[in-house]
């Protein structure tokens, strides 16, 4: 990859990021937006990818096309990047997918984090690995990742985020090496509880919940 930091310069992936931002979307609304630029990120991250070239018989001739020339492994950070590792699918269907859960722990001055869960292969060396979150905000997250990735054998490594944080990507960068990163917004700062400012607020917390249905609303759909 020609550079090591890609933000998505689009008009439909920008909408679906003021969507997301807006603290008046729904859980339903912003699970379907995140799908959506998840889509968006794996279509990016396709460019990127290892393809080689084929010939095949169309119904009136031959014509060239393209195919995955190295498998794809997606590994996602639960919980807050389900409905992404759905639009990142969708776009690259064939990929394997990997799971990882973490935690932060949240001091006064810093944050630690724990993987406390993960399913992934034994050996990843013969993969690239997309690698995604959300929200890459410390960055401390991303990096225990990623050594954990390369402990299994993982030399081609991407990033795909949908807001990282300039802390965040610098600290990637500094503990694990000019790793690519596709993000569809950097963002300046982070605030006292290590949260990207402006941002969207917690990912998880708003993607994952359910839309309020009051109990009259329940009688009425018996």
């Amino acid at each position: 990859m020609e550079k090591d930091l890609i933000v998505i310069d689009n008009p439909l992936a920008k909408y679906y990021l003021t969507i997301l931002r807006s603290k008046a979307t729904t859980p339903k609304v912003f699970r379907d937006h995140i799908r959506k630029l998840g889509f968006i990120l794996g279509y990016e991250a396709s460019k990127y990818l290892k393809w080689q070239k084929v010939f095949i018989e169309t119904p009136l001739a031959k014509s060239e096309g393209l195919e995955p020339a190295k498998p794809v492994y997606i590994v996602g950070i639960l919980g807050a990047s389900i409905p992404m590792i759905e639009g990142i699918w969708d776009a690259i269907p064939w990929a394997g997918l990997g799971l990882i859960a973490a935690r932060r722990k949240e001091q006064p001055s810093k944050v630690e984090v724990e993987v406390y869960y993960e399913r992934l292969p034994g050996d990843l060396s013969y993969y690239t690995v997309l690698l995604i979150d959300p929200m890459l905000a410390t960055g401390k997250t991303m990096v225990s990742v990623i050594e954990r990735l390369r402990k299994k054998g993982a030399r081609e490594i991407i990033v795909l985020t949908i807001i990282s944080s300039k802390q965040g990507i610098e600290y990637v960068w500094k503990n694990a090496g000019k790793i690519p990163i596709i993000t569809v917004a950097v963002d300046p700062m982070l605030n006292d509880k290590f949260f990207i400012v402006p941002g969207l607020g917690d990912a998880g917390d708003r993607g994952l919940g359910h839309d309020y249905v009051s109990v009259d609303r329940i009688y009425m759909m018996k």
